[in-house]
């Protein structure tokens, strides 16, 4: 039982056996515990898996306002309306219009509304109307919208 818990009393908590459990290490405790009362330990796996995914589906966000300085690395989504300088590594990078990247980024998924500065390798790499973007960049999928500004090297990989 977690001190948030809307019911006070430890013994309706027991009790209810429709309850939602609080966090995914309970959800995967209690899934282990009627897994393996059944005998079935494919059930657990896949919940993990599920559960896993479910956790890194969402967005890590740099807010307007924000500096970051350093390395950056994630299996997911990373959305920067703030400042960030140094290393960036994720499978889909976000850069809002008020986003600024100062340094290398590598990903599969690129959107740039704001500014980037630096080396850049990504697979699918989007330019919309208000980015600047300035570096050596290196993509297979190119998309510049009408109004973004590009310089520097684009070498298409």
């Amino acid at each position: 039982m977690s001190i948030f818990s809307k019911n006070q009393n430890p013994a309706v908590n027991e009790s209810n056996d429709n309850e939602q459990p609080e966090s995914v290490e309970e959800l995967i405790a209690v899934e282990q515990s009627e897994a393996f009362s059944n005998g079935n330990s494919e059930q657990v796996t896949r919940l993990e898996s599920t559960t896993r995914q479910n956790v890194l589906s969402k967005p890590s966000i740099i807010s307007e306002g924000f500096t970051f300085e350093g390395t950056i690395t994630s299996d997911g989504v990373i959305n920067i309306a703030g400042t960030v300088r140094g290393k960036i590594t994720a499978k889909s990078v976000l850069i809002d219009s008020s986003g600024q990247v100062d340094g290398e980024l590598n990903s599969e998924q690129l959107v740039i509304k704001g500014q980037l500065k630096g080396d850049v390798n990504c697979d699918d790499l989007n330019v919309g109307p208000l980015a600047r973007v300035d570096g050596n960049i290196s993509y297979k999928y190119i998309h510049i919208q009408r109004g973004g500004r590009v310089a520097g090297r684009f070498i298409k990989g």
